[in-house]
């Protein structure tokens, strides 16, 4: 039977007890006080030693808390009762004080664990996430010693701090971002808070309004795929834009990256501060796409787009060269080559890489190098410039080149921009196969939401599992130029999505290690991890969030850098080539790359380095950038050269 009474007490008790460590502490004052009346009154009735009730209280709160006092009592009742009361001193008093302690110590670590607090700190880069670009982001801050140091001057900051809004922030994560970071890891540098950007009462935690440089990379697989993704972006800079206009403060300079590219503009609509944006299928599919055309262009861009690599793209105005042509200026810079300048022209700046022959400085052109170092880009004070040759660049021929078939298993939501961008190739015909184990009617359906109407390009949509050996059978690979296994963004995380290319791949490994001429063949990785499984392999991979965590965290850093990412990466303009030495009448030859230089030069396109075949499996792919200018090779007809040109 149901006692009413006895369980209204326990749910009271139970209310009151959850209200904290104070109303535990209360509890148990309460309960100490009410066992020094009840055997304090119990030791004045057995015992004539107490004149007042006052004093047999004290003298069983005393033995309560104290248990030396048990060998002080006489009589045997005093005793009896004495040590009834100093046992329950160790059971209540001392038991239930160190257990709500720590309690309350354990609740309140987890709660600053948690980081619910606000920071107050200026100057800081905020990266509003945890997603799988997020500790690579944090690397390429952390190891960008020289670009860090010229943007703390530029933001009048002492060093440089980074804050991590995570909608659950942990010691797992804090860990991960330790073994990423190894010996750059520093904690002091790092504050999680957690909290989604969505709530402006969770972006208040990262004091955002003070931020230097707001980071927002994309939420990557989350349900609902590139669109959710893109809203939850939106939302975000809305919400930022509004609670500034609110505050009358000055929007902090932002740079978001956005899964679909022909949503860049919405997002420029809903955040009127300064906004770099990334478009990572556009990015993405243009570096497949270029790959496709030119082999082994993945070794170009890891070691451009990564920190660790060797030479990256920097940039930096020297007035003082202002008059000179850029040509004249190559060999004023032993250790860079500068590519071309970003002019400025109103509001605004331009690029103009792989400038014509006599294109002049100008005081205020940024100058755009690709070095290993800032220093590297000083010029050489023993030297001046010099007259160099310089061709006009000379349309290749325009006829129409052979179709190309390229298989593409998996599938993610770059595919409409990998199909939108092999359509952009003039006179170049693609036969695209996508074989996917998703329903032909979903990809069918993503690849309407674009609204394609390729003309050079024709697609297929074939259903099955290459990583099931009687679906790849079903496939004539062997009929394909160009094989590009892709990173599954309807998988759970990247891991898996990585298995799962690994099996695609060691599938088709097995089907083609016979023969003499296969395809290439070309793997998207979403984990970090996974690319030192593939460093003595001719297969060639791009690492997705390597790549664009990489363009993200400079771009913050130095937000002109996004003209010449976009400029260099991008379809039309400058680019970045592989043409055989034969073409430069080098071939048979012993030359240095001063020599390559000049050569290259009459052809109006610069020479970046150079690629020596059947090297494929080294770690570097037989590439070498931006080698010393007294280093020569005897070229054979397969070697290439590694040239800046221009699309047209």
């Amino acid at each position: 039977m149901i006692d009413p009474v006895r369980y209204r007490f326990q749910f009271y008790l139970e209310r009151f007890l959850l209200r904290g460590a104070h109303y535990r502490l209360l509890f148990i004052a309460a309960l100490i006080g009410l066992i020094s009346i009840v055997f304090g009154g119990a030791a004045r009735y057995f015992s004539n030693d107490f004149a007042t009730n006052g004093e047999a209280f004290w003298w069983a709160f005393l033995r309560l808390t104290d248990p030396g006092y048990l060998g002080d009592d006489k009589g045997m009742s005093l005793r009896i009762i004495s040590t009834i009361v100093t046992v329950l001193g160790y059971v209540i008093f001392m038991g239930s004080l160190i257990a709500i302690m720590t309690q309350w110590l354990n609740e309140t670590i987890r709660k600053l664990e948690a980081g619910l607090t606000p920071i107050s700190i200026h100057g800081h880069v905020i990266i509003l996430g945890w997603t799988s670009l997020t500790p690579s982001i944090v690397r390429e801050l952390v190891q960008s010693e020289s670009r860090v140091k010229r943007f703390l001057e530029r933001t009048g900051s002492r060093r440089l701090r980074i804050a991590i809004l995570s909608e659950s922030a942990s010691p797992a994560q804090r860990h991960e971002l330790e073994v990423h970071l190894g010996e750059d890891w520093d904690e002091r540098q790092v504050i999680f808070r957690s909290g989604t950007p969505l709530r402006n009462e969770h972006l208040i935690r990262v004091d955002y309004l003070h931020a230097a440089a707001i980071i927002l990379p994309g939420h990557d697989f989350a349900p609902g795929g590139s669109d959710t993704a893109d809203m939850r972006t939106v939302k975000t800079l809305m919400s930022i834009a509004n609670y500034a206009r609110q505050q009358d403060v000055t929007l902090p300079y932002m740079v978001a990256e956005i899964f679909d590219a022909r949503k860049v503009e919405v997002a420029k609509s809903a955040y009127p501060g300064h906004l770099e944006t990334v478009a990572s299928d556009a990015t993405i599919s243009l570096l497949v796409a270029q790959n496709i055309r030119h082999p082994w262009l993945s070794y170009i861009y890891t070691e451009l787009l990564s920190h660790s690599n060797g030479d990256e793209i920097r940039i930096r105005r020297l007035p003082e060269l202002k008059g000179a042509t850029a040509e004249s200026l190559t060999d004023l810079f032993p250790k860079a080559i500068l590519l071309g300048v970003l002019r400025k022209q109103g509001d605004s700046l331009t690029p103009v890489l792989n400038p014509p022959a006599g294109f002049v400085i100008q005081e205020h052109d940024w100058l755009v190098f690709m070095a290993c170092n800032h220093a590297d880009t000083n010029p050489d004070p023993s030297k001046k410039p010099t007259n160099f040759p310089r061709g006009e660049y000379k349309n290749p021929s325009s006829r129409i080149q052979r179709c190309q078939r390229v298989l593409l298993l998996g599938w993610n939501d770059m595919i409409p921009a990998l199909i939108h961008e092999l359509d952009n190739y003039e006179n170049e015909i693609f036969e695209v196969d996508v074989f996917s184990s998703l329903p032909t009617e979903q990809r069918q359906e993503r690849l309407n939401r674009f609204a394609l109407n390729p003309e050079k390009v024709t697609v297929e949509l074939l259903e099955g599992d290459y990583t099931v050996p009687s679906s790849l059978l079903r496939i004539d690979v062997l009929s394909y130029d160009n094989i590009v296994i892709l990173g599954c963004d309807w998988l759970p995380s990247p891991e898996e999505a990585d298995a799962r290319t690994i099996l695609g791949f060691m599938m088709l490994r097995n089907l083609l290690v016979n023969e003499t001429d296969p395809p290439k063949v070309l793997l998207e990785l979403l984990d970090p991890e996974n690319q030192a499984l593939f460093t003595n392999s001719h297969e060639e991979v791009i690492l997705s969030p390597h790549i664009l965590s990489h363009i993200m965290a400079h771009v913050a850093l130095m937000p002109e850098l996004n003209l010449v990412f976009k400029e260099l990466f991008g379809s039309g303009g400058a680019e970045i080539y592989l043409r055989s030495c034969a073409h430069y009448g080098l071939d048979a030859k012993d030359v240095s790359f001063t020599e390559i230089q000049k050569q290259v030069s009459r052809q109006g396109e610069i020479a970046l380095g150079v690629r020596m075949y059947g090297k494929e499996s080294l770690p570097d792919g037989g590439i070498e950038l931006n080698p010393p200018r007294h280093r020569s090779w005897h070229f054979r007809k397969d070697d290439e050269i590694v040239v800046l040109t221009t699309s047209v």
